[in-house]
C-alpha cells in the first residue's frame, strides 16, 4: 500500500471478528466479516463472511453475539482459511471500530499458523472524534460505542454483532467520513494515519 496515496484510490477491507471474549491470551475468534472498499465506494459484491472453529468455547460469549457451539462444530479451523482470509485483505487498509481489537486478535491467529499480519488499520470511531473536534459539524459526545455512530448516521442497527453486517454497518459509515475528509481538505491517505497517530483515544472507550 502506498501511503501517500490519495484517499479516492486507496484500497480498504473493512474487518470485523467475533470472538469468545476479549482475553487475547485465552480466547479466539470465531467469526470473520470482511467488506472491501476502493476508495469511497464500497464493494459490497466481493464481501466475504466465514465461521471459525474453536479450540475452545466460551458460553457466556453467546450473549453477545449469538454463535452457539453447535453452530461452530463444522465450521473451519482458522488455519483452514487462514490464506483465504490473506488473500482478500492483502495489501489494503483495514478499516474497522475498536478495530485494534479485531487487529490483535487476527494478528494472533496468523501467528498460530506460522503467518504475519502487519496491515495499518483505521478506526472509524478516532476519525469520528476527529471529524467532531476538528470540524464542528455536531456535537461529538464520549460515546463512540459501534451503536451510537450506526444512530449518528441513520443507518438501520439491524443483525448487530454478525460480523459481516458489523463489517458493512462500519463501511457505511467509514464511507460517509471519507466524504468529509475529502470536503474538508484531507485527500492522502498520509494524512488520515498521521491524524490516528496523533490520537490519544483509548479503545476501551468504544469497544461496544
Amino acid at each position: 500500500m502506498v501511503i501517500g496515496l490519495n484517499l479516492r484510490d486507496a484500497r480498504f477491507a473493512v474487518v470485523d471478528v467475533e470472538i469468545t471474549g476479549l482475553n487475547l491470551r485465552k480466547d479466539e475468534i470465531i467469526s470473520i466479516g470482511i467488506v472491501p472498499m476502493r476508495g469511497t465506494r464500497i464493494l459490497a459484491g466481493e464481501s466475504y463472511h466465514t465461521l471459525v472453529r474453536p479450540s475452545k468455547y466460551r458460553l457466556k460469549s453467546m450473549r453477545i453475539h449469538g454463535i452457539d457451539p453447535k453452530t461452530l462444530e463444522r465450521a473451519p479451523k482458522f488455519s483452514e482459511i487462514a490464506n483465504d482470509v490473506k488473500e482478500r485483505i492483502g495489501d489494503s487498509i483495514v478499516v474497522g471500530h475498536a478495530v485494534e481489537i479485531d487487529v490483535d486478535f487476527l494478528k494472533k491467529s496468523f501467528k498460530s499458523v506460522g503467518m504475519d499480519f502487519k496491515n495499518r488499520y483505521v478506526d472509524v470511531a478516532i476519525i469520528e472524534k476527529w471529524l467532531c473536534d476538528r470540524l464542528g459539524e455536531r456535537k461529538c459526545t464520549a460515546d463512540l460505542n459501534l451503536d451510537s455512530l450506526i444512530k449518528a448516521y441513520n443507518l438501520s442497527g439491524r443483525f448487530r454483532h454478525d460480523a459481516l453486517a458489523d463489517a458493512f454497518f462500519t463501511a457505511q459509515i467509514f464511507q460517509i467520513q471519507l466524504l468529509k475528509l475529502l470536503k474538508y481538505g484531507v485527500t492522502s491517505l498520509e494524512r488520515v494515519l498521521s491524524i490516528l497517530d496523533a490520537s490519544k483515544v483509548s479503545k476501551i472507550d468504544f469497544i461496544f
